[in-house]
């Protein structure tokens, strides 16, 4: 699914009555700047609410006059179409472009999304895997190969001593409701997911039971905003202004779950569930919102996108570790904090009363 900006605001500013000429909205659309943003997955659900639908319905990227389209895909994928210019930034994991930097890619973080691991190896309640030792000879279903969480996944079980390349075998299942089937129907033991993906199993009747390890559990550089070194030099603006709406889109969805909901299904109503009543699929949605909201909500005192040291360090260390990457890169090549101050002005007040007056 790839959807613009431009293709939503302007249906919204025609129901809206403004009721502009079409030879007008389209000189409005090439006057905005153009950008491009792939994300590392293919499932818009209504945990992306807050860097999705929220920007796009609240009109805060168009009002900063920008043209944004967003790009859902797989993380190897989106990485390559920033590295190749066919997107501006990536939304996604950190592990494949530290992975990439090692190697001289010039792609660095900006803003820190995901601020905790979010990403889980699960398994059925029934199982009898019962710990990391418990992963020998099984197969383990994920998102795709060049995800994040196989990076993850594979520190994990050389931490518990095994060999990731030899005492497991990863397959691509893919997401949503075929890895839910693959796990429930035994075609993998194990189902590498994430937050939102458990919550929207959980919605579907399934008791899970999730694995971390000691080190695991300090990997905090999550999801992030990448971009080439080229566009922090020559387009800081740009960047400023679009990860100032994805903070705000933060704060809405933390202020008003029900109403960002009901926007998600709006903008992108094919991720309304049709089978279910409103009332279940409210709970349901809710869940997941919620369930993502735990990863997104800020320690004391830091910025919406700050990203810490330590976090960039503790993965580094992980990915060293266990065999992921050679050669441990300087942190200053991996990210920066030169945008935080600009992607934080704006009225933490005003985006609350406004998060509130969405439609319940």
């Amino acid at each position: 699914m790839k959807r613009s900006v431009a293709a939503f605001t302007c249906a919204g500013a025609a129901a809206g009555a403004l009721m502009l000429a079409p030879a007008a909205v389209n000189a409005q659309a090439q006057a905005r700047e153009k950008v491009t943003i792939a994300i590392g997955t293919d499932v818009l659900d209504a945990s992306q609410v807050n860097n999705t639908s929220l920007p796009i319905y609240t009109k805060c990227w168009e009002n900063a006059g920008l043209d944004v389209t967003l790009q859902p895909t797989n993380s190897t994928t989106a990485m390559q179409a920033v590295l190749t210019g066919q997107a501006d930034m990536v939304n996604m994991g950190p592990a494949a472009a530290i992975i990439a930097r090692t190697k001289g890619a010039p792609i660095k973080a900006v803003y820190l999304n995901m601020r905790h691991n979010f990403q889980f190896p699960v398994v059925l309640d029934s199982s009898p895997v019962k710990t990391l030792a418990d992963f020998k000879g099984k197969t383990i279903g994920v998102l795709s190969y060049g995800s994040q969480m196989v990076q993850i996944f594979k520190g994990m079980l050389t931490e518990a001593g095994l060999n990731p390349d030899k005492d497991v075998t990863f397959v691509e299942t893919g997401s949503g409701a075929q890895a839910v089937t693959a796990l429930s129907k035994g075609r993998v033991d194990i189902w590498g997911t994430w937050d939102s993906q458990i919550a929207t199993a959980e919605n579907m009747g399934l008791k899970l039971r999730r694995f971390s390890s000691p080190f695991a559990e300090k990997l905090n550089f999550g999801g992030s905003y990448f971009v080439r070194d080229d566009m922090i030099a020559k387009r800081p603006q740009t960047i400023e202004k679009v990860l100032r709406c994805v903070a705000m889109g933060s704060v809405t969805a933390l202020a008003n779950p029900q109403g960002s909901l009901k926007v998600h299904w709006k903008v992108f109503p094919l991720t309304k569930p049709s089978s279910l009543d409103d009332a279940t699929a409210i709970r349901q949605g809710l869940h997941i919102i919620q369930t993502r909201g735990e990863f997104l909500k800020l320690e004391p005192g830091v910025k919406w996108g700050e990203i810490p040291i330590s976090a960039v360090a503790n993965m580094v260390a992980f990915m060293k570790a266990n065999n992921i990457i050679q050669t441990s890169p300087k942190l200053e090549d991996l990210y920066t904090n030169q945008f935080i101050p600009a992607i934080n002005n704006f009225d933490t007040a005003k985006v609350v009363a406004a998060a509130k007056a969405l439609p319940q």
